[in-house]
């Protein structure tokens, strides 16, 4: 009788215990096949290219400040993908310049992030990230969101613009990150 009531005792533990792990590794694989590429690319022919991810759908392309640009969304979120043309300076110069073409005139009480964090995309080129929060002119709503800029081979600059409203940026910048990390630049896009 005491083996069998010592034996027991472990019981509720071990049910704990598995169902920690299946929630754990569960939620780790569920969001690993959410966010996979799906469906076609969108993008500017020969300056950029973005896959999408599960649950990210292209929406109309259009032109910001006379240049071209392709968006994604899911929700809330939106990625834009801006082809900026020709960039004689670096990245984090093409940042600040964005910062000032794009984001000054649609946002009111824009606050920025003091720095800028680099950013690898495949063939070593890096780029610089900056987040920022600030009230949507034509929307009045409050939003946050992130800015990439980038030097593509042969000189052409690409802004991404990640945005959210204020709040929710946290559930769909994982995805942001991936789907810009991974987009083709220059003459193969």
């Amino acid at each position: 009788m005491r083996d069998r009531a010592s034996g027991r005792r472990w019981l509720p533990t071990a049910a704990v215990l598995g169902v920690m792990l299946a929630t754990t590794l569960g939620g780790f694989l569920t969001a690993r096949a959410l966010s996979d590429p799906v469906g076609a690319a969108v993008g500017v022919a020969g300056v950029v290219s973005v896959q999408p991810l599960t649950g990210w759908e292209a929406a109309e392309p259009g032109s910001v400040a006379s240049r071209p640009f392709v968006r994604l969304s899911r929700g809330s979120g939106s990625l834009a993908a801006v082809a900026w043309g020709p960039s004689t300076g670096d990245a984090a110069s093409l940042a600040v310049e964005a910062r000032g073409d794009l984001l000054d005139e649609s946002l009111e009480q824009l606050t920025v992030s003091e720095t800028l964090s680099p950013v690898a995309f495949d063939r070593g080129l890096e780029g610089a990230r900056f987040t920022f929060v600030g009230v949507d002119r034509a929307s009045s709503t409050s939003v946050e969101g992130e800015l990439t800029a980038v030097v593509a081979p042969g000189g052409q600059g690409v802004v991404f613009i990640g945005l959210a409203p204020e709040g929710l940026l946290a559930f769909v910048d994982g995805d942001l990150h991936t789907m810009i990390a991974a987009a083709t630049l220059g003459p193969g896009a």
